[in-house]
């Protein structure tokens, strides 16, 4: 969440190192590293990084397949949307 935060702020390097630390520990967590790579997603979309965007949003979406949560699957979605418009 504080990542999210610093990137309303445009605080993008600070957004970036808790990202890159989120994935770290993430790494044996599925619905965390879905959730990590969907913020990731949406840092490099702000970067102007749109194939960098889809990568991540692709990784998420991949894992969310294998759930049933809809919701974090709709957020996906509508990152992935957000990233071809």
């Amino acid at each position: 969440m504080l990542a999210i935060s610093y990137l309303k702020e445009q605080k993008f390097n600070e957004a970036l190192e808790l990202l890159r630390k989120s994935e770290i520990l993430a790494e044996n967590n599925e619905k965390g590293l879905a959730v990590t790579y969907n913020n990731l997603a949406c840092y490099y979309r702000k970067q102007g990084h749109l194939r960098s965007s889809l990568i991540y949003l692709e990784k998420a979406l991949d894992i969310e397949s294998k759930s049933s949560q809809t919701a974090a699957k709709a957020d996906t979605h509508l990152n992935t949307c957000a990233v071809l418009s």
